[in-house]
């Protein structure tokens, strides 16, 4: 599956289909205003949203897993 998958950004270590961003449970870790703009330039406006998953991958970094955060 490694070419239809890669590393969810969000920490916790699950493997998530190339055209989500994320796991369920850390996308919707992740604050509203940043996953607006990942979905509203999906497919639309490329660097839009590179730069929104960029935005989001900071927040992420900045914002690391808990340990009971499963």
């Amino acid at each position: 599956m490694s070419g239809r998958t890669h590393d969810c950004p969000g920490g916790c270590g699950r493997q998530v289909f190339t055209h989500m961003f994320a796991c369920r449970a850390d996308w919707y870790r992740l604050p509203l205003d940043l996953r607006r703009p990942i979905t509203a330039t999906y497919g639309r406006d490329r660097d839009a949203h590179l730069e929104a998953m960029g935005d989001a991958m900071t927040w992420y970094a900045e914002h690391p897993r808990q340990a009971a955060d499963g």
